[in-house]
């Protein structure tokens, strides 16, 4: 039986398919970053979040929420969690360490580095917590 997904659904797990990919595909380079810690850490946040988005997908669906809430939760999820996997890369290229400090210690990077890694970590983190807090309020409305 074929999972049918309506356009928001679908936006959404190709972004959590892609993002799953990237995951993969970066999980063969991990060594060849400044911060290989790191960059384990991105490509286990990359798969771990594809899977989630492509979960939540599937799930779509069965949330009740207004037109405006839909768009705002399936773009900060999708934001969010392709920003956080950024962010944590761009912490892995440049060896910035002061947003994520287990995986950074014994690195470090510019303030500039610093700075934007911190901002988009911070951010899609920021915009994690609205879009998934919208979903699951929109699945106990959708009971």
């Amino acid at each position: 039986m074929a999972m049918q997904l309506d356009n928001n659904a679908r936006e959404l797990a190709i972004t959590g398919a892609l993002l799953f990919l990237v995951g993969l595909l970066q999980g063969l380079v991990v060594e060849h970053f400044a911060n290989p810690r790191m960059a384990l850490s991105a490509h286990l946040d990359a798969v771990q979040s594809g899977m989630a988005v492509l979960i939540a997908a599937a799930f779509w669906r069965s949330a009740r929420w207004s037109v405006k809430t839909e768009q705002v939760a399936r773009w900060a999820l999708a934001v969010g969690m392709v920003g956080l996997w950024l962010g944590i890369t761009l912490a892995a290229i440049t060896g910035a360490n002061e947003a994520l400090p287990i995986a950074g210690e014994g690195y470090s990077a510019t303030p500039k580095a610093e700075l934007a890694t911190t901002a988009v970590i911070g951010t899609s983190s920021l915009a994690l917590l609205l879009g998934w807090g919208l979903f699951v309020m929109g699945l106990i409305r959708g009971r």
